[in-house]
Formats: C-alpha cells, structure tokens, sequence
C-alpha cells in the first residue's frame, strides 16, 4: 500500500512525526513520499519535521521517496556521512549528486545509527563512518536529554551536554536548527547481539 503525505504541522515534534508514521504502517503503508524536498540549504521547522520522518520512518522499515537540497556550499559528510543511516534520497542537488546517492544507498543499512534506552542509560550505535562507535550514556543530564532531544527541545538541556553530542555529530545543526540524528529503533532486522 502507498501513501503520499504532506508532513504533519503540528508544533515541533517527533511523537507527532513518529506517531503519524505508526499509524501508516499499522494501516498497511509500506511505501509513502514526500511532497516537497527536505530543504537543509535554508531550513525552517517543516524541514526538520521532514528529516524527523524519514529518520523514523527508516527505522519502522516504511519506505519514503524523498527530496533533499543542501545547497551547493554544504559538507560532502553530510551526505557521506551525518545522514548515512537514513533511506537515501531519490534526488539530490549539486555536483555528482547521482554518484553520490548511488554511494549512498550501497552503504545504507538498518541500524546504522540508533540508539535504546535502559534502566538508567541511553546506549547509541553509531557505524555511520563504517567502523562501531558505542556510547552509553549513563550520566543523569545525558540519559534525559536524548528523549526531549528526539523532540526537538534543546531547552532544559545542559550546554555542555548539546557541545558533547555536537561533537560526535548525534546532534546535528541545519541554519541554526538543532536535529538529533540517532533513530529509536522500533524493529530489529537481525538478532540484536549483531547490531
């Protein structure tokens, strides 16, 4: 079943994002798109909403046929890298952009960069740059922020905390917009000592 989509518009949100990507799936959508690009070049909310649904609809395993523009001055990691663990983009804009996203879908795969929450810790997987980057997150200020970041909400998170995960690029920066790029995994494609 296929489904075309317009993002939700609702103030800020992964859960809006998340919950709207659920309820496709339960309803049978195995495939959707997105009706307009995923703008990074010059990002408002929409945007980031966008790229919220395609992170989660990777990690339910629903399809989307989507649209990027960075712009033609953005970091070639972004796309080798920051967003590896996304479905690849079906258009892309700039130099090699057809090279580029056919590199893109040979190393894309489910679990890429995720993360799961425990009693007390929040552990991130992240092999966006090919190699296992594990983080167990078990400091108070740390294990909170990555629920109200998967949100949007830099607000009540510690500063020293965002510059940490800025640093290991989990929190990513588009036009002054802050976006987690890590995805709660909802299904495991294999047995969970391989991821």
């Amino acid at each position: 079943m296929r489904g075309d989509l317009t993002v939700p518009s609702a103030t800020g949100s992964t859960p809006v994002v998340g919950e709207h990507v659920h309820e496709l799936y339960r309803g049978g959508v195995r495939f959707t798109s997105l009706d307009e690009p995923v703008r990074l070049d010059d990002p408002g909310p929409r945007d980031l909403r966008a790229l919220d649904f395609v992170r989660v609809a990777s990690a339910r395993g629903l399809i989307v046929r989507w649209h990027l523009r960075t712009g033609e001055q953005a970091d070639p990691a972004l796309t080798a890298r920051d967003l590896s663990h996304l479905q690849p983009p079906v258009s892309l804009d700039g130099s090699g952009a057809d090279e580029r996203i056919a590199q893109w879908r040979a190393r894309f795969y489910l679990g890429r960069c995720m993360w799961r929450r425990g009693p007390g810790f929040v552990q991130i997987r992240d092999r966006r740059d090919g190699t296992l980057q594990r983080f167990e997150l078990v400091r108070p200020e740390y294990a909170e922020a990555v629920p109200l970041l998967e949100e949007q909400r830099t607000d009540g998170v510690e500063p020293e905390v965002l510059a940490a995960l800025r640093a290991e690029r989990l929190l990513l920066t588009f036009g002054g917009l802050d976006w987690w790029a890590p995805y709660l995994l909802d299904r495991w494609p294999s047995p969970s000592m391989v991821l």
